[in-house]
């Protein structure tokens, strides 16, 4: 029997001009049903002329279009009687002019332009994704930082994560037991989008979200384009200096317990990985300080990772006996899934998840090495507990670029202020 054949992901590109065209077209049957001969790329050069623009540059620099797909939609509209050509006063520069034809064409259209944006509220609302902003931030992030570059810096650091892999009865060839905030940003695994939307979808407006103890900024860099403004708080200045950047963010180093916030200002409040760490009646007394009407805290944690049969139990063994002495007490909130963590507010259900990774060896271990109880085996001389640990995965996993499933439940209390 021949096995079934399991597609790839599609890639961003893809999927982007995919959906492009279905949006396109739809848009060309709605033209069709007003009895309109239009191309759909001439929307974004109508509506920037509607609005004033007499150049291409100003058309450019109104739309999400570049110069040369301008220049090209010009050309066509001139020889479809929309737009003509004209002399700007300076005599210099060439500009552009709605004809008759094309003026009353923008008055037909204008009632569909309308119900499309209706019809875009609608199915961003269907999907549970503010789907203009999301693009919005795509499109300036790439601007500030091309694709090919982050290509390369993705390159980068896989590289760096592969030269953390031990080899069987060896060491990696890089200390990864010895890392600081670069491998915490490098190691650490992301939430799920869905989390994301679940929380801003309880939030009470979109105006302000406030993640606290954020450290490199992964669930603060997930809430941002859900809300106006989203602050990542954390006391530590490396974490901070290491946290993913996003227009709509704004990082600030200060602790839990004295939130620099104004008063009933945030309609969401986070502490991902976070709260049992904190002097929770000062953090709450923050919370109830800086809380819109019926704002949200979530206080969000992932439990122990979780791996194959034939490698939980050398896992599981290190993991409680041979460094478990060295967690301290407050890991024990995080074993539980915080189910006995002090939370002085009304409870709301939280959904089952989990975040999901195929890793190699080296981006398991380079996850462990962020650990606090690393830390302190390291700085109790015990670092031969890790390199035996690590040499005996290694040989259980086989080649350390294979790529294993783990997984980590993700644990939440929830509260309505």
């Amino acid at each position: 029997m021949v096995g079934m054949q399991i597609l790839p992901s599609p890639g961003l590109g893809e999927l982007l001009r995919y959906v492009g065209e279905l949006v396109d077209r739809g848009a060309e049957d709605a033209y069709a049903s007003l009895g309109v001969s239009y191309r759909p790329r001439y929307t974004p050069v109508l509506r920037a002329m509607n609005a004033g623009a007499t150049t291409v540059t100003d058309i450019t620099t109104r739309s999400h279009v570049t110069q040369g797909a301008i220049s090209q939609t010009v050309g066509l509209m001139v020889a479809d009687g929309l737009v003509e050509r004209t002399t700007l006063s300076d005599a210099r520069r060439s500009g552009l002019e709605l004809t008759d034809v094309g003026r009353t064409l923008v008055e037909q259209l204008e009632p569909h332009w309308e119900a499309t944006f209706a019809a875009i509220v609608q199915l961003e609302k269907e999907i549970g994704h503010p789907l203009r902003r999301v693009l919005a931030d795509t499109a300036g992030a790439l601007e500030q930082q091309g694709f090919g570059e982050r290509v390369r810096d993705a390159r980068r650091i896989e590289q760096e994560r592969n030269a953390l892999v031990p080899t069987p009865g060896g060491t990696a060839t890089t200390n990864w037991f010895d890392r600081g905030g670069s491998a915490y940003a490098l190691f650490r695994p992301e939430y799920s989008e869905r989390l994301a939307m679940f929380l801003a979808s309880l939030a009470p407006s979109a105006a302000l979200a406030v993640d606290v103890g954020c450290g490199n900024g992964q669930l603060t860099a997930q809430l941002a384009p859900y809300f106006d403004t989203t602050i990542g708080v954390d006391p530590s200045a490396e974490q901070i200096e290491n946290a993913l950047p996003h227009e709509r963010i704004r990082y600030v180093q200060a602790p839990a317990e004295n939130l620099p916030v104004p008063e009933r200002s945030a309609s969401l409040i986070t502490a991902a990985q976070a709260a049992h760490w904190f002097d929770r009646p000062a953090f709450y007394s923050e919370v109830r300080r800086i809380a819109a009407d019926n704002a949200v805290l979530a206080l969000v944690s992932y439990g122990v990772m979780q791996f194959d049969s034939d490698l939980a139990d050398r896992f599981d063994h290190f993991y409680h006996h041979e460094i478990g002495p060295y967690w301290p007490p407050e890991r024990a909130l995080v074993d539980n899934g915080y189910a006995d963590i002090d939370f002085p507010f009304e409870e709301y259900p939280a959904p089952r998840m989990q975040i999901t990774k195929n890793w190699n060896l080296g981006q398991v271990l380079g996850y462990i090495s962020t650990w606090s109880a690393v830390r302190r085996v390291n700085e109790a001389g015990k670092s031969e507990i890790l390199h035996a640990f690590a040499a005996d995965l290694a040989a259980l996993w086989g080649d350390p670029m294979s790529t294993r499933p783990v997984s980590w439940p993700i644990n939440m209390k929830l509260g309505i202020i």
